[in-house]
């Protein structure tokens, strides 16, 4: 990196350009090419500038990030996607099975399940390691009567392929209500799935009932008593309880949450065929698991920080001290020795071969899955090369207790592949954010993602399905989304199931129609003032009516407004109420501020650091600095002039100087409103807050612009709003506003969470109208009969049309 910003310094210097002109040409702003001439860190979009900078092939910035990816496909341009018809050659007998991996709220297979009006797609299992996801997704998403489709579960549990087949069978079984193959389950080798379950449940029971004595004991009270809720509900101490799956210390009796196998099934009477031991690989691995975190910890009680980080580093602090204390090793002893047995119960029963090719007698027909969603963190993914990912394959233990993937992120994303190693979709869809890595560095070279992923797949699948694979960036605001969100998705298609023909599916069914924006003001149409948060136990259950006013706009708003106004599951007409329209009430100060706002404009937007006034004043301040140096050495004479200066100090004089840069016209915006009671100051009007600008979350706080589509929707909404103030009102967004710009439906019930919960499962969502549009695609791929040697199959009207641009792209 070194070399590389001394080649740009050198360029920049042997062509005598400016530094404003070498930022243009180079496609970032001067106050980032200062700071990274200057020693800051540069990310790998930006390296990629200043490479292509200094190759002479410079573009604009959208393009650049395509062409790190892959060529961009030619789409054909659509007014709308109004009326999706797939016609009765692409509605199946039984809706194709879809589950959806790290699946949030849902909004990705919401898309499936109500395309078409419903049955073409069903979403049979849906997982997730949060439970404010899951309760969302139930809510929405119509399961059976013996079984929800959502469930808690964490991912990264998993061990390896047949352990993920059974927990889906097993699901399935209890979700469709099928006694047959519940039965087949209980009737596999080595006693049978029930027997291995009822043996876990027994190991936690005994655990949950050692962990209550340990902590009714005087001693532990003593300890863990003098802590305080300040500290157990410290994040990170929570998250040390989490990755160890060790029930939160409280003086309650304790519990195991989104934990593999909870004992939820009834008990067998028979007993599996298992031998009593402990792998001495699990003993290791779990020492060092606890060991890790306990690091983990010690590096967070250790940081530098002021206010709230000094606070949060004194209490880790303090709950190390505990971890320290007797009853808390004698928690650990437990820990280790119920975690041991269970996993290597777990391992012993899912590396038996005959349990493997049992449970893939039972995976066959309609129990197969058509569809893999998911959006796994793929950042850490490339710390593994394709050597690992062999040896992986042949490991009984996947990743659990490999140190190689430790990385919490490696291993969901080997989950991913695990999974679909396990479950031979016929398709999968996974999305990230848009700097997905075009290519990763391993230890044994560099390759792209989507070849080390191909391989990955190809690998762990135990029928070796071979996919064809494409991705690209999507953004949302192209096809009808109110919102411009850049993600990165890649698609997969089994090639038995391409037919012999010039197009390639996978890149067929991300290459969507493209259609006119859809600005922010056709999401909040209908929608009355909120009256605050107004936060009820049950939630934001309470409704609101919507009103008129749809119906305007050209065809791309109107099929938007279609969509979101679409009749419910319920009634089968479009609500006339919605929930969770609230949005957090301001403080006065912050209200005055953001009615001084435009719309469109951002905090940045309104600094003044090109003013004239300014540099004149810069330099009227900077004269009487140096006049009043000068009178203090003794150097000044008796005038009229000099006596005013007399009367100035040099405190006043330099505080003002500090003042006068480009934050000035902000201060003086601020000063203009009057502070909180009891406040000296607007509480904005701080340096940490006058200092952002371009490259430092200048738009942190922003107004909205009802002409355009709105900026990309983030979980981050659930700690503030300030970048989504409303175009027109003095407050920031609601949650159904958001959930509007997301394109949930305003049947789509938010009210069973709380505020904050509500604003991060939007953010963290897919928009349900771009998986709608996937899923007409990948509706219409699976209509296709599997192709056989010299044979072409019939294709859809709508792939013949494509066949053509694709073959150009």
């Amino acid at each position: 990196m070194h070399d590389l910003l001394s080649r740009v310094k050198q360029q920049i210097e042997g062509r005598g350009l400016a530094l404003a002109e070498a930022a243009t040409e180079i496609g970032v702003t001067k106050s980032t090419l200062e700071r990274h001439l200057a020693g800051a860190y540069v990310r790998s979009d930006s390296q990629a500038k200043y490479r292509l900078w200094l190759e002479g092939k410079s573009e604009p910035r959208v393009n650049q990030q395509l062409r790190l990816l892959e060529e961009e496909a030619h789409v054909r341009r659509e007014d709308s996607l109004a009326g999706v018809s797939l016609g009765n050659s692409c509605r199946p007998g039984v809706p194709h099975a879809v589950v959806d991996l790290f699946s949030g709220c849902g909004g990705m297979s919401l898309g499936f399940d109500v395309l078409d009006g419903g049955g073409v797609f069903e979403t049979v299992m849906a997982l997730d390691n949060e439970e404010p996801m899951v309760r969302v997704f139930n809510e929405n998403h119509p399961g059976s009567a013996a079984r929800e489709a959502g469930q808690v579960v964490d991912l990264s549990d998993f061990f390896n392929e047949a352990e993920v087949l059974a927990y889906y069978l097993d699901h399935l079984a209890g979700y469709r209500e099928d006694d047959v193959l519940r039965e087949s389950l209980n009737d596999l080798p080595r006693g049978g799935l029930r027997a291995l379950v009822s043996r876990i449940c027994a190991l936690d029971q005994q655990f949950l009932g050692e962990l209550d004595r340990i902590r009714a004991t005087n001693a532990f009270v003593d300890a863990y008593g003098a802590l305080g809720r300040n500290v157990t509900g410290q994040t990170s101490v929570i998250g040390f309880h989490k990755a160890l799956k060790l029930p939160p210390t409280s003086r309650a009796r304790p519990s195991l949450e989104a934990i593999l196998w909870s004992c939820d099934g009834g008990a067998s009477e028979r007993e599996p065929d298992l031998d009593a031991g402990v792998d001495t690989e699990i003993s290791e691995g779990l020492s060092g698991l606890w060991e890790a975190e306990l690091s983990a910890l010690r590096s967070r009680a250790g940081g530098n920080g002021r206010g709230q980080l000094s606070s949060s580093a004194r209490r880790i602090r303090s709950f190390l001290d505990v971890l320290e204390t007797p009853p808390m090793l004698e928690v650990r002893e437990a820990w280790e020795q119920w975690r041991e047995r269970r996993d290597t119960q777990r391992v012993e029963y899912f590396s038996d071969e005959t349990v493997w090719a049992g449970l893939k007698e039972l995976y066959v027909g309609e129990r197969r899955v058509s569809v893999l969603l998911g959006g796994p963190p793929c950042q850490g993914f490339s710390r593994i090369g394709r050597g690992k990912i062999r040896s992986l394959r042949e490991q009984s233990v996947h990743v659990q207790y490999d140190p190689e993937a430790g990385d919490h992120r490696n291993r969901l994303m080997h989950q991913y592949v695990l999974f679909v190693g396990a479950l031979a979709p016929d398709v999968f869809l996974f999305e990230n954010v848009r700097h997905f890595q075009a290519e990763v560095k391993t230890p044994e070279g560099v390759f792209r993602a989507t070849d080390i992923l191909s391989e990955a797949i190809r690998l762990l699948s135990h029928e070796h399905v071979d996919y064809e694979v494409s991705s690209r960036i999507v953004d949302a605001s192209e096809h009808l989304v109110p919102q411009t969100r850049e993600r990165f998705f890649m698609a997969g298609v089994r090639s038995d199931l391409a037919p012999k023909a010039d197009v390639d599916l996978p890149r067929w069914t991300l290459a969507l129609p493209v259609g006119t924006p859809v600005a922010l003001s056709a999401a909040l149409v209908g929608l009355p003032e909120p009256s605050g948060p107004r936060e009820t136990a049950e939630g934001l259950a309470d409704t609101v009516e919507v009103t008129g006013g749809f119906g305007g706009g050209d065809e791309s708003v109107k099929a938007y407004q279609r969509w979101v106004r679409q009749s419910s599951r319920r009634e089968g007409s479009p609500p006339a109420s919605v929930d969770a329209h609230h949005a957090r009430v301001p403080r006065a100060d912050d209200e005055a501020f953001f009615g001084l706002m435009g719309p469109g404009r951002r905090w940045m937007d309104y600094r003044c650091d090109e003013s004239e006034t300014l540099g004149e004043l810069q330099h009227v301040v900077e004269a009487l600095t140096k006049a009043l140096s000068a009178m203090g050495q003794g150097n000044g004479t008796e005038h009229p002039a000099l006596q005013i200066l007399s009367a100035l100090r040099d405190s006043d004089v330099a505080a003002l100087g500090k003042k006068l840069d480009g934050s000035l016209s902000l201060r003086l915006l601020l000063e203009s409103i009057p502070p909180q009671p009891g406040a000296l100051r607007h509480h904005l009007a701080k340096s940490s807050y006058l200092a952002k600008r371009d490259g430092n979350h200048g738009d942190w706080l922003s107004r909205m612009d009802p002409n355009r589509p709105s900026k990309t929707m983030v979980s981050h909404m659930a700690k503030d709003t300030y970048a989504y103030v409303h175009p027109t009102k003095a407050r920031t967004i609601s949650v159904r506003e958001a959930a509007r710009v997301q394109t949930f439906p305003d049947w789509y019930r938010f009210g069973c969470l709380g505020l904050v919960d509500a604003f991060r499962v939007i953010g963290n969502a897919v928009p349900p109208l771009l998986g709608y549009q996937m899923a007409a695609r990948v509706a219409q791929i699976l209509s296709l009969e599997p192709a056989t040697e010299g044979q072409v199959d019939d294709e859809p009207d709508s792939l013949a049309r494509e066949r053509e641009i694709l073959a150009d792209a």
